[in-house]
């Protein structure tokens, strides 16, 4: 009994980090007086002490770092994030740090307007774009803001397989009637919520016509203070083109050899002829790394070209 209070009372000396560590058993109560020892000869930190000696991995330290500051959590209300979703899991990762810039210029550009209102477009399938829209909107959350997560393609939406849902109802049947709007709503944390897209119905275009979109939007606008919208790919469609008129403002998606630069010119314009503000482009690249998850590979996104248009 002593020696394990002489434990605790080790560990407190260390701080939360390191009792962390230790009650996941990552780390031994003999590792974490190695480590201790480092830290106060070097003068380092406990994680960079415990990286130096090999006892965890950066991925570890993110993801601890992340719980003991409140950004990450391995439950949600309902459903469970899927392992691919790195915004999620490791909040002091350089893709996580680039999704909180992106987030950053997003609550400038609308900091003078009432609610944050975006559809994420790409041209193309598999860019990544519903991946992003999944991580953008957990980012608005996390900085206390309402958010409403649409998966607005009703021809093959997956953000519910994101967040391991099942196949619930969504938004095609509360445009259908079938449903009400609050009943189709699905709480993942504290201030996100996702209205998943629903049963495929046969005739997509006619249920997002104008001005259904934004009436649902306005329906619950009370409720939220950001909505980002997830669609179907632009360029197999005009369903992206018709939800983005009605939200007023999008994000382009593309990514980094594989987006064709001749079709994502024709977006933008399809987005501009539509009334739509195009808020900026987002290359991103992937890393091939056999991830698990809802892909065979891990996004990166790393804002290389950033075209907020700015008032003066």
């Amino acid at each position: 009994m002593r020696e394990a209070e002489a434990q605790v009372q080790n560990v407190s000396k260390i701080g939360r980090l390191g009792e962390l560590f230790l009650q996941k058993g990552l780390l031994t109560p003999e590792q974490i007086d190695q480590v201790a020892q480092l830290q106060k000869e070097k003068k380092l930190r406990f994680g960079d002490a415990a990286l130096a000696l090999g006892y965890l991995t950066q991925a570890q330290l993110d993801q601890a770092l992340g719980e003991q500051f409140g950004y990450s959590t391995k439950s949600l209300i309902n459903g469970s994030a899927a392992p691919s979703l790195k915004f999620f899991y490791f909040p002091f990762s350089k893709e996580a740090e680039e999704i909180r810039r992106l987030r950053s210029e997003l609550l400038l550009k609308f900091s003078a307007q009432e609610k944050i209102k975006l559809a994420m477009v790409s041209a193309a399938s598999g860019d990544g774009k519903s991946y992003m829209a999944a991580s953008l909107a957990i980012a608005l959350s996390q900085v206390g803001k309402r958010t409403l997560l649409i998966d607005a393609d009703l021809r093959g939406g997956s953000l519910h397989e994101y967040f391991s849902l099942g196949k619930p109802d969504g938004l095609s049947s509360v445009l259908a009637g079938r449903i009400g709007l609050s009943d189709a709503f699905i709480q993942l944390m504290p201030n996100l919520h996702l209205l998943p897209a629903g049963p495929q119905p046969p005739n997509p275009l006619e249920i997002l016509r104008a001005p259904r979109i934004r009436e649902l939007l306005e329906s619950c606008s009370d409720q939220f203070d950001a909505f980002v919208i997830d669609t179907h790919a632009a360029s197999k469609a005009s369903d992206a083109q018709m939800v983005a008129h009605q939200t007023g403002s999008v994000l382009l998606l593309a990514r980094t050899d594989h987006t064709y630069i001749d079709e994502l010119r024709q977006t933008k314009a399809d987005m501009l002829a539509a009334g739509v503000e195009v808020l900026g482009t987002i290359y991103n690249q992937h890393e091939d790394d056999g991830a698990s998850g809802l892909a065979p590979f891990s996004w990166m996104f790393r804002l290389v070209s950033r075209m907020f248009r700015r008032k003066n």
